[in-house]
């Protein structure tokens, strides 16, 4: 049994299927103080507090930048103190460029819940989707 059997379960559901994402799970394991940060060289990165944050966030994400952002999960890792998310994500930007992009979730975890989470992401392929310039596929992609 994972120390954060219940964190890693939420996480399989949040990122696996793709369009079968569902965050809900994950959500009511955040710390009410949760801080998440996303990487401020994209245009909708930056320092995001609490569970509505995290909301507001996505809502944003959707609202100005994506038709869809979709996650599929190679593992879900219990470390511990953190539990480790490395993700294919894929993304249709409002302007209908199309994105495949690797993506690792950091979640630290204190007291069976999440209190800080991080994504580390090729962030100018995210930026450059947005921007309409033509995006390579991931090597895994590819192959």
């Amino acid at each position: 049994m994972s120390r954060n059997e219940d964190i890693v379960n939420a996480c399989r559901s949040a990122y696996s299927g793709f369009e079968k994402n569902d965050s809900s799970d994950l959500v009511a394991l955040m710390s009410p103080d949760v801080i998440f940060h996303f990487p401020t060289s994209l245009p909708y990165g930056g320092t995001f507090h609490g569970r509505e944050g995290f909301l507001a966030f996505y809502r944003d994400l959707f609202d100005h930048y994506y038709e869809y952002f979709d996650y599929d999960a190679h593992t879900v890792l219990d470390a511990g103190s953190h539990v480790v998310v490395p993700v294919t994500a894929r993304a249709k930007a409002k302007n209908g460029r199309i994105m495949e992009n690797e993506h690792c979730l950091l979640f630290r975890v204190v007291d069976g819940l999440v209190v800080e989470a991080r994504l580390y992401a090729d962030t100018a392929k995210g930026r450059d989707v947005i921007d309409g310039l033509e995006v390579f596929p991931s090597a895994a992609a590819a192959s």
